[in-house]
């Protein structure tokens, strides 16, 4: 992209974000982004007690890994396709002691527990309340039935077949990764120190959405703010883009319809997601540049190729 183009687009952003900042009270936005860091640093303490049960002589320290998480989250908002997740395992695994990357994987999986169940409730929640989401017609099967069973035991020899040699090959890999999620065996550690310290985190989620809600005039219920929580989550397994605006603002439109204008739920979530965006950028890579220092912190901004991402204090 030309140089003169870029900084056109840069401009328009950086003008929009102005607009939006100055279009909400003052007391509101401050209220959100303290929301938005609380998220931030719970999920990075709940990091901190997997990977500290995980490798009790690696070096653990919260101080580290919240500047790695939201560095990583800093990133995401202004790269594409996750490319400050990678960032944030790399340095993880240049870090701490012992460590490798399918015990960092096991430790993801372990991290992501919580959330992912979180998430099934949601859409579980939102797909039943909405009437014949599941009115799935099997018609065909009852009509087809000699055909319906050869389909059902062909998948299923096929399915047991692809397990098995996927099995095989990750048994090695597997038996690293389980030291990744070993805070899984202790369930009162897992519960206190992951479950509880992520519940608070998305209390703390629902509590930016809440202040950006009644921001902009949406109203401001538990079920609301649920729409939004679910429409956040689907958005942004569909989006490439940072940020993920346009997903964003397409299912925040279809799930909150009739609860607010079409145009005041679009300046909503726009609003949000702008502001949101930019303090993830400037909280995080802050973060980031204190535990690394702002030339590496640069150069993982404009990192092109995927090579090992390294702490430079180490």
């Amino acid at each position: 992209m030309p140089a003169g183009v870029e900084s056109s687009h840069i401009a328009d952003w950086l003008n929009q974000l102005w607009d939006t900042l100055t279009s909400i009270s003052l007391p509101l936005l401050v209220l959100g982004l303290a929301f938005q860091t609380a998220q931030t640093c719970f999920v990075a303490l709940a990091w901190r007690n997997i990977l500290r049960t995980s490798y009790p002589d690696g070096g653990v320290n919260y101080r580290q890994v919240l500047g790695y998480y939201a560095g990583g989250n800093g990133l995401n908002a202004i790269l594409p396709a996750s490319a400050g997740t990678v960032a944030m395992l790399g340095l993880f695994r240049t870090s701490i002691r012992g460590s490798t990357v399918a015990g960092l994987v096991g430790a993801t999986i372990v991290q992501s527990i919580f959330f992912a169940v979180m998430s099934i409730g949601v859409y579980l929640w939102l797909f039943l309340g909405v009437a014949g989401s599941f009115d799935v017609k099997f018609s065909w099967f009852s009509d087809n039935p000699v055909a319906a069973l050869i389909i059902v035991v062909v998948g299923g020899m096929l399915v047991v077949a692809i397990a098995r040699i996927l099995w095989r090959r990750a048994q090695k890999k597997w038996e690293e990764a389980k030291e990744g999620g070993v805070i899984v065996t202790m369930p009162r550690k897992f519960l206190v120190q992951v479950v509880g310290v992520e519940a608070l985190s998305y209390i703390a989620r629902m509590g930016v959405n809440a202040t950006f809600m009644y921001a902009y005039d949406i109203p401001v219920s538990l079920t609301n703010v649920f729409l939004i929580v679910a429409a956040a989550s689907i958005s942004s397994t569909v989006a490439i883009a940072p940020g993920a605006l346009g997903a964003q603002t397409a299912m925040a439109t279809v799930v909150l319809n009739g609860v607010a204008p079409a145009s005041t739920i679009s300046a909503y979530t726009i609003g949000q997601g702008v502001i949101t965006t930019a303090w993830n950028a400037l909280f995080g890579l802050t973060m980031l540049a204190r535990t690394i220092g702002w030339q590496a912190t640069r150069e993982l901004m404009h990192r092109k190729e995927k090579e090992p991402v390294e702490d430079p204090s180490l």
